[in-house]
């Protein structure tokens, strides 16, 4: 009797595990009626997120000015952010880049249009620092001879003791 239980056992066994599942077609069970089925819409993942892009920008345009205090040419602590705001944008825009030099009234031309190529040669450096080839860069000086105000005021005078940065093609 034991043989006759091992046997049953082992064919219940070998009939569950050994049982193939058999694919059913129910296009053809009967059913007349059309039965509407809801399945749950997920939401779709979010995306990660796209980097920005940045709007081009267009040539000559000032991206940022170093300003200067008399007679100096020397790139004061409170413009650094001046000078690093800028370098990022001249990475990100991929452009060449124009450094103008410029001064106020008093001294003589010549005089004001070295201070001016001196100006805009610190600022120059100081983007190579940061990183910007020094092959995009190119310096000139106005000297006096662009002033962005005309008062003869000290804050008037100030704002013209500048190296403006331009994005050039």
């Amino acid at each position: 009797m034991n043989k006759v239980l091992g046997i049953g056992l082992i064919s219940t066994i070998l009939l569950i595990a050994g049982c193939a599942q058999k694919d059913v077609d129910v296009s053809s069970s009967g059913v007349t009626q059309e039965e509407s089925i809801q399945t749950p819409v997920a939401e779709p993942a979010p995306q990660p997120a796209q980097p920005e892009e940045k709007p081009e920008i267009a040539s000559g345009t000032v991206i940022g000015s170093v300003y200067f205090d008399f007679d100096k040419f020397n790139i004061k602590t409170d413009m650094q952010a001046v000078v690093d705001e800028s370098a990022q944008k001249i990475k990100d825009a991929n452009m060449n880049v124009l450094i103008e030099g410029n001064t106020d009234e008093f001294g003589s031309d010549e005089y004001n249009y070295a201070l001016g190529t001196k100006r805009a040669l610190s600022v120059k450096n100081a983007l190579i620092v940061k990183g910007i080839n020094k092959d995009a860069i190119k310096v000139i000086s106005f000297g006096e001879s662009k002033p962005i105000c005309q008062e003869k005021t000290r804050a008037c005078y100030q704002k013209n003791r500048r190296a403006d940065i331009k994005l050039v093609k």
